[in-house]
């Protein structure tokens, strides 16, 4: 895809004039926009923090959460995005259309469901949960809402995942974990995701000592 025909994708999602995205609450000042959404999603949060979704954490399961966290606010909530996202000196996933996405996140899951196999320790969880996350954050799946969305996604998945292991149930407390340092450096971690593994068992603790911020 061009960034003429990105650009002209773009424009279908953005109220006229402005870089705000469509809404289901047709809010077109991107100040009020993030506030609401931010106190939406923190809701819809806690609702999954006891009653996460019953999926087979893998790519539907992704959708899903993002579905239930923005289904409020955007039309698209939990479908995958049809164009192209830059931030700052770095980038994401390249694609032509939802299928390099879905194609992805295929590869991607394969090689978790591999790396469960032969996961024999919880510093090695650790390493396996930080892969998933810069892998995913660089396939930044959606139009909006990637973050939330794979943060949550992530914890689910160290909840049911160290049971499984027979690590005891553990939890991804995202409080302890200094998110801004974390992605800073994201376009290089879905290469290097080892080096961001610290930062996960620093925060990969028994589910009854998490604390949800």
């Amino acid at each position: 895809m061009s960034d003429s025909q990105n650009d002209i994708m773009w424009e279908k999602y953005l109220y006229p004039g402005t870089n705000v995205l469509k809404n289901k609450l047709n809010i077109t000042d991107k100040e009020k926009l993030k506030q609401v959404e931010a106190t939406i999603t923190f809701e819809k949060l806690l609702e999954l923090h006891d009653k996460p979704i019953d999926l087979d954490l893998k790519a539907n399961h992704l959708k899903a959460i993002h579905k239930y966290l923005f289904d409020e606010i955007y039309p698209f909530a939990g479908e995958y995005r049809n164009v192209n996202l830059k931030k700052g000196l770095g980038g994401f996933l390249w694609i032509n259309d939802e299928q390099d996405i879905e194609q992805f996140l295929t590869e991607l899951f394969n090689e978790i469901d591999y790396l469960l196999e032969i996961c024999r320790d919880e510093f090695q969880f650790c390493e396996l949960l930080s892969k998933m996350y810069t892998q995913l954050i660089y396939c930044h799946p959606f139009r909006e809402g990637n973050g939330r969305s794979i943060r949550e996604f992530t914890r689910e998945f160290s909840i049911q995942k160290s049971r499984e292991l027979g690590l005891g149930e553990m939890e991804l407390d995202w409080s302890l974990i200094d998110k801004e340092a974390l992605d800073s450096n994201i376009t290089v971690a879905h290469l290097f995701p080892g080096e961001t593994a610290l930062f996960f068992k620093e925060a990969l603790v028994k589910k009854d000592k998490s604390v949800l911020k």
